[in-house]
């Protein structure tokens, strides 16, 4: 046998071994793998992908923390701001249909005493926290901040009262919707919540 037919072999014989070890093998899930034997044993070739391992460092889980604390708290308050925000168009659609000063002012009373009664016990629940958003959401569902709305319906003394008393607490009536800057992530939550990707 010469040379040329010895190499010829070899490469036959090997092409063989590659293929019997590349062989698709059924495993227990019915999918079908490539194998390699070794003796008597057949081990099942499994290409996992590739997997990046990264240290976000010690900040990143509180910000995760600080993420999904926010996001509960838009949740929790995201409701009470579309339903202010459908109330004050039905409060300003009615109050067209008056005509006089007295009637707008007894109307808004009725529906300032309702509306107490309402959602009085509901958000005096609310955190701060809860609070700060809820104001922004405000801002966000009606395009006018708290305080413009209590100046409109009740006044400049009433609007500066609730001023003062919120600012008390750490709040600002006057705090305006941001979502390109500040409240973005506030934005994105409640995209998700609008389209349905968040409960």
């Amino acid at each position: 046998m010469n040379f040329r037919k010895i190499i010829f072999y070899f490469l036959f014989l090997t092409s063989l071994s590659k293929a019997d070890a590349q062989a698709p093998v059924q495993t227990s899930t019915g999918t079908r793998v490539p194998y390699i034997l070794e003796g008597k044993d057949t081990i099942p070739v499994i290409n996992l992908p590739i997997v990046d391992v990264t240290d976000y460092g010690p900040d990143y889980m509180k910000n995760l923390q600080a993420y999904y604390r926010l996001r509960f708290n838009v949740i929790k308050v995201y409701p009470y701001a579309r339903l202010a925000s459908a109330k004050i168009n039905e409060l300003n659609s009615h109050l067209a249909t008056l005509s006089s000063n007295r009637d707008r002012k007894l109307y808004t009373k009725e529906f300032e005493k309702q509306l107490r009664k309402d959602f009085q016990a509901s958000l005096e629940n609310l955190s701060i926290n809860q609070v700060k958003i809820f104001i922004k959401l405000i801002d966000r569902e009606t395009g006018h901040t708290s305080y413009d709305m209590i100046k409109d319906l009740k006044g400049s003394l009433n609007a500066f009262v609730f001023q003062t008393a919120a600012r008390v607490f750490g709040h600002n009536l006057k705090d305006t919707y941001d979502p390109q800057g500040d409240d973005k992530t506030i934005e994105s939550i409640v995209e998700q919540i609008e389209t349905g990707r968040l409960n």
